[in-house]
């Protein structure tokens, strides 16, 4: 896979408009599923080891993060 195709299956998604790359998201995750790309943007690095807890949008000041679906495994 590739770091598009990676970024594009993931769960947890940015509104790059809120964004202001602060971090929040990356440090308080419990898992160490987040990461800042590249582009400043959160993106989920680990996401197998993501537990859903939503604390990276809980977090969020600008409220910029949002779960999109959760995997059907735990539904």
């Amino acid at each position: 896979m590739t770091k598009t195709e990676v970024r594009e299956y993931q769960w947890i998604k940015p509104d790059k408009e809120k964004c202001i790359s602060c971090g929040q998201c990356v440090n308080f995750c419990p898992r160490d599923v987040l990461r800042l790309g590249e582009d400043g943007f959160p993106y989920m690095k680990y996401r197998d080891d993501c537990w859903y807890c939503d604390v990276c949008t809980y977090i969020c000041p600008k409220d910029a993060l949002h779960l999109e679906e959760i995997p059907y495994l735990i539904k």
